[in-house]
């Protein structure tokens, strides 16, 4: 997949371009739809599929105190995108001055002239254009005017839910990435870097690998059954602690992983952490000795868990 920072040079215009447009936060089972759409359009039309989002997310600019944490990274959205099957993918940076285009300058500068699409995808609740002031009703006129064919794909429901990033973002602020997974489409994960540590760990008998996190969103304090994937691509069984280490009298924010039957030197590496299933709440201990204890019995849970979802834990292509 083709990545683009701003709009594609006029001499490389795109071979009947299929574009979606948004901010695909997440890229669940919503955008997923959309996504698999855009690239059935574009190979029927023998085309292009083409996502075109917008970087910084828009609210970072205009309400900064209103937007939330994001679910995942920009690098983690083009792998995934990538992976859908998209062919190129457009980022737009977004400013003030790109605030203030109205609806009809917003499709004029992106859709006409920008990309030259005739066919337009996006989700049932788009909205665009200043203080979003255009939505699908808007999007369907200006194309009918303007010569471009606008495909609007309702909401998936799952277990009687819409499918929406708000949705998942609540879930796994909750902790609760068991079900936030379903909506996902894939396990939730962030990435990081591994940093050094107090050697508490290993002195408990627990080492712990120390992450420094690349993600805005961090699922709720508590213990986690997880996995970490490494440099080798390989995912290992893991542990994972979410919190501030109250035993010991801590206030930051960690993130641990334990790597069962694992015994590497992997500082500073850059690794992967996929949650599978939250286990119990971070707990303070009034001894060393309590804490071993209830580490311990962690360990025999996550080691049930695995056998029990011997084929159903992560092989999940990414995030």
């Amino acid at each position: 997949m083709k990545i683009v920072r701003g709009f594609p040079e006029k001499e490389d215009r795109i071979k009947t371009p299929v574009i979606a447009l948004g901010n695909f936060d997440g890229v669940h089972l919503g955008h997923q739809e959309i996504l698999k759409r855009v690239v059935e359009k574009a190979k029927k039309k023998g085309g292009t599929g083409i996502v075109v989002t917008f970087e910084p997310h828009p609210l970072k600019i205009l309400s900064p105190e209103k937007c939330p944490p994001l679910i995942i990274s920009f690098r983690d959205k083009a792998e995934l995108l990538e992976q859908a099957g998209i062919d190129i993918l457009i980022c737009l940076h977004f400013d003030r001055e790109f605030s203030e285009l109205s609806p009809s300058e917003f499709v004029n500068k992106i859709i006409i002239e920008g990309i030259g699409a005739k066919e337009v995808l996006v989700g049932y609740d788009f909205a665009f254009g200043k203080k979003r002031g255009g939505d699908t009703n808007t999007l369907k006129k200006l194309g009918e005017r303007l010569g471009f064919n606008v495909n609007i794909v309702e909401p998936i429901s799952v277990e009687n839910k819409i499918v929406s990033s708000t949705l998942i973002r609540n879930l796994i602020k909750e902790g609760n990435v068991r079900e936030a997974a379903v909506y996902l489409g894939r396990h939730y994960s962030i990435r990081g870097r591994i940093v050094g540590g107090d050697k508490r760990g290993k002195k408990l008998g627990f080492p712990t690998a120390n992450i420094h996190p690349h993600h805005e969103l961090i699922p709720k304090d508590g213990v986690y059954i997880g996995e970490v994937r490494l440099h080798d691509n390989k995912n290992y069984k893991s542990l994972i602690n979410v919190g501030t280490r109250p035993t010991f009298g801590e206030h930051d924010l960690n993130i641990e992983a334990f790597i069962l039957d694992f015994d590497k030197d992997i500082y500073g590496e850059f690794l992967k952490v996929v949650f599978l299933e939250r286990i119990r709440d971070e707990i303070r201990f009034e001894t060393s000795e309590l804490l071993i204890k209830q580490m311990n019995k962690d360990l025999q849970d996550a080691k049930s868990f695995f056998i029990k979802n011997r084929n159903d834990s992560s092989n999940d292509n990414l995030v």
